[in-house]
């Protein structure tokens, strides 16, 4: 047995992550080159011509050994070589240039290779990448895992291999996907578009490997994305990573994880974490309802008493529902509103902006929004532990990028201070108090204005207030698990299915946490976390009520309602 020291082990390391970080700087380029024409072989032969020669370096050898010596097979090679030397019309140039050298003694004449003026050029202006995951790309750069001169063939055994490892464009489309993810594997803001500029792929074949992804569990979740009409942009896709998966090699254990039933055995129940979007929903519903049945009220008081509507002389005390049949009515949406509000934070930030959140987004949009929420509670869990603990951040006083990026997300555009830049000045007036530190490369501005709404969006404060109170409690249920608070954990909501008692599936959320550091975490493997649910079914509540509720609320405002087309007059 052979005892390495700790500082040699720490050397190691070091050494391991200076490498992957030269690697990473020669091919990260061409992962974010946009160009269609170059498919996932061509691309990985230019990734693997940086790697070894440089990308402003010639070759002259017969295409057989220059395949080799980049790792590719004869097949992968000569796919690859088409598309780099092909072109489609006559205004495209071709990725490699050819020179052909003078012959000396008998046989095929030799050539010399070297990527084209333009593509060298392209690749040095392409957009640079963070290198949050450069360990995790440099590992699937080591090998293809594919073996195109099958002498056995065997389609049954290679079959089987195909699906359960990865190809080549699935490889290529996960290192895309890891140099566009942020620490913990989120990706927010690549587009098939994106994926299809970057990969050379259609968008059905991409939808077919993100399918084999997603079925080798190495993309935890896939939210879809979706056209916005009120804020005029796309809501794009949402990707979780598993970055505990096997196949990255920077794991020996899997994480441990946190695990809350998102929907109690009870039907007519909701809980907490996965009922938080639904629970706002059904509040500004349920609120406009009573609004409605209020001035129903009022009217029938005013026409029973022969009192014109608008007129001024109507009692007070007209206001409170006193007919049964009213009072019935009355008590059971009061009793709703009661129960959505009870899984919701207080504070200005619901006032007037649920209405606004109900507006923009419809009950295909749910999903998509509560990713979003989940996201920005696990960065406030993530990077800002210790003054959400102590009161530090706040809907108030907002994390600066979190916001941002919730606002990005939320396709509302830059406007106020969101476009200011992440104070660094150790010389600020505010001093530490004002930073938020998430790891060795960032930290978080905390916003001290004590009127963070003239500043960001209403609906980003509305998303980002729903993550605040949602981290909050997450935060309070982990307490009680005495689960250490290691400041390199990095926290993801992730949906899962979990088998109950009776044998059935039930949908619940893994709150995934992932430890950078050889410490040891958490002794227990798997804790279950339980929030009080409310005694009512909030996720189908807004979806029947929103339309009627909204019709309402434009009758009497005079707008019309999202969705459909304003009445016209003649």
């Amino acid at each position: 047995m052979v005892i390495v020291a700790d500082n040699t082990v720490r050397e190691i390391g070091a050494l391991f992550g200076c490498r992957c970080s030269i690697l990473f700087s020669m091919y990260a380029p061409i992962l974010t080159y946009k160009n269609s024409r170059l498919t996932p072989e061509a691309r990985w032969l230019l990734m693997q011509w940086a790697c070894v020669f440089g990308i402003d370096q010639s070759v002259a050898c017969p295409l057989q050994t220059l395949f080799k010596r980049l790792g590719l097979t004869e097949a992968q090679g000569r796919r690859a070589w088409n598309v780099l030397i092909g072109k489609s019309s006559e205004r495209q140039e071709r990725f490699i240039e050819i020179e052909r050298l003078p012959s000396v003694g008998r046989g095929r004449p030799r050539s010399r290779y070297r990527l084209s003026t333009e593509l060298v050029q392209s690749l040095q202006m392409s957009t640079s990448i963070s290198d949050h995951h450069a360990s995790e790309i440099s590992t699937l750069t080591q090998t293809t895992l594919l073996s195109a001169e099958n002498k056995t063939k065997d389609l049954v055994r290679d079959g089987r291999r195909r699906r359960s490892r990865l190809t080549l464009p699935n490889r290529w489309l996960l290192m895309v996907l890891l140099a566009h993810a942020d620490t913990p594997g989120v990706i927010t803001s690549l587009g098939i578009s994106k994926m299809r500029s970057m990969t050379g792929m259609s968008r059905s074949r991409i939808d077919r490997q993100l399918k084999k992804l997603v079925d080798l569990e190495i993309i935890a979740h896939y939210q879809p994305g979706r056209y916005a009409s009120q804020a005029n942009a796309r809501r794009t896709s949402i990707y979780l990573l598993n970055l505990a998966h096997p196949l990255f090699r920077r794991f020996k254990a899997k994480p441990f994880s946190i695990m809350s039933f998102s929907q109690p055995t009870e039907p007519k129940q909701t809980e907490l974490v996965g009922g938080i979007v639904d629970a706002a929903m059904t509040a500004v519903v349920s609120k406009l309802q009573i609004n409605a049945l209020l001035k129903e009220y009022e009217d029938s008081v005013r026409s029973s008493e022969g009192i014109a509507v608008g007129d001024d002389s109507l009692p007070t005390d007209t206001r409170h529902v006193e007919t049964k049949d009213y009072q019935a009515i009355h008590n059971g949406l009061r009793r709703v509103y009661k129960n959505a509000m009870a899984l919701l934070p207080g504070g200005r930030f619901l006032n007037d902006r649920t209405e606004e959140l109900l507006k923009s987004y419809d009950a295909d949009d749910a999903g998509w929004l509560l990713t979003n929420v989940h996201i920005d509670a696990c960065q406030l869990l993530s990077y800002a532990w210790g003054p959400l603990k102590e009161g530090k951040v706040s809907p108030e006083r907002p994390c600066h990028r979190i916001i941002v990026n919730t606002t990005q997300r939320l396709g509302l555009g830059p406007v106020g201070s969101i476009e200011a830049s992440v104070d660094r000045n150790p010389s600020s007036p505010h001093g530490e108090e004002d930073q938020c530190m998430l790891n060795e490369h960032a930290c978080f501005t905390i916003k001290r204005s004590t009127s963070a709404q003239d500043s960001y969006q209403p609906l980003a404060l509305l998303s980002y207030a729903l993550s605040y109170y949602l981290a909050r409690e997450l935060q309070k249920a982990l307490a009680t698990t005495k689960v250490l608070e290691v400041e390199a954990i990095n926290y993801m909501l992730v949906p899962v299915a979990l088998e109950h008692l009776s044998g059935q599936q039930q949908p619940a959320y893994e709150l995934r946490s992932y430890g950078f550091h050889k410490k040891r975490v958490c002794r227990q493997r798997s804790i279950v976390i339980f929030t009080a649910p409310v005694d009512e079914d909030l996720h189908s509540y807004w979806r029947t009520h929103r339309q009627d509720s909204l019709f309402a609320s434009s009758e009497e405002s005079g707008d019309a309602v999202p969705g459909t087309d304003a009445p016209t007059t003649s």
